[in-house]
Order: structure tokens, then C-alpha cells, then sequence
């Protein structure tokens, strides 16, 4: 079973590759209006800080993000998971849900939405961010609708995942 850090990285990885590519085919003009979101510094910060464990740090990055980029669903991403490290799940969940109305098929923000759901016991909600996961990843191999699905089945099986506790900064 692959880590929740594992599953957050390679997300991300997912979405840049993704992003790249869609601004390959955009049209010159286009693309020269709008300043990708990913080549925002901040962002590397922020994904280093999360993985070091720095989760306050990465909050304050975030935000600097979201100050020059505040439609930045990867950001909003950042700081759900922050915040869910932090035992904040209210205000992980709002960013989550913050994240998914700029870019309703942003797999991170599906994938740690659907884990704070099953964390609580609302497994409905946590199979509809399954389906959401489902539709973009496709045809593809995709880590986080493998994960996802097998944590939901452990829950249905009364043998829910083993919760991640949330580390404290010291």
C-alpha cells in the first residue's frame, strides 16, 4: 500500500504533466494572457514543506500563493492537506471543497476529500469523490482511484484503513 505522501506527490506530478500538456496545444496568444500556475515558486516550497513535514510553513506558503494566484486549485490542495495534518478537518475540508469549485476534477483534492469522508464514517460521500476520481482518471492507471477503492471497501468491511494520525510540529 503506497503512503498518503506518496499518493500526494504523484498527484501532483499528474496535474503538472497535465497542465503542461494543455498548455502545449493552447493556441500562442492564449497562453501568453494567463501565467501558468505551476511555474509559481511557491508551489515547489509548498510541496517540499508538506514533505518535510513543515505543515504551518506550508499553510503560510500556500496562502502567499493564493495571493498572486487565487485560483489556484493546487494551492487550496496544499493547504487541505496541511490542515488535515494539523487535525484541522473543518478547515481542511473547506479548502478541499474550495479547490474542487475552481477544477472539479482535481484528483488530489477528490482523493483527500473522500479520506476525510471516510475518516468520519460518510462513506456515501466518500464513494461520490470515488466517482468523481473515476471519470478523470479514465482509461488510465490511476494510484489514487486503486487507493481509494481499496479504502473504501476496507470500510465497508468494518476493517477501516489505519487512520493516519496527525503529526504535530514542534
Amino acid at each position: 500500500m503506497r503512503s498518503p505522501l506518496f499518493i500526494f506527490t504523484r498527484t501532483l506530478t499528474l496535474a503538472l504533466t497535465l497542465g503542461l500538456m494543455l498548455l502545449a496545444f493552447r493556441p500562442a496568444a492564449a497562453a501568453q494572457k494567463e501565467i501558468p500556475f505551476r511555474e509559481d515558486a511557491g508551489l515547489t516550497k509548498a510541496e517540499y514543506l508538506l514533505s518535510a513535514g513543515q505543515f504551518s510553513a506550508a499553510l503560510d506558503t500556500a496562502g502567499e500563493v493564493l495571493l498572486r494566484h487565487p485560483d489556484n486549485a493546487d494551492a487550496y490542495t496544499y493547504r487541505g492537506y496541511a490542515y488535515s495534518r494539523l487535525g484541522e478537518t473543518a478547515e481542511a475540508a473547506k479548502n478541499f471543497k474550495k479547490a474542487l469549485l475552481l477544477n472539479p476534477t482535481h484528483l488530489g483534492a477528490n482523493y483527500y476529500l473522500a479520506g476525510l469522508y471516510l475518516d468520519s464514517g460518510d462513506v456515501q460521500r466518500a464513494i461520490e469523490q470515488l466517482q468523481v476520481i473515476r471519470m478523470a482518471c479514465g482509461h488510465t492507471d490511476c494510484e489514487e482511484l486503486r487507493s481509494l477503492e481499496r479504502d473504501i471497501d476496507r470500510f465497508k468491511r468494518g476493517d477501516p484503513a489505519k487512520k493516519v494520525e496527525p503529526k504535530k510540529e514542534e
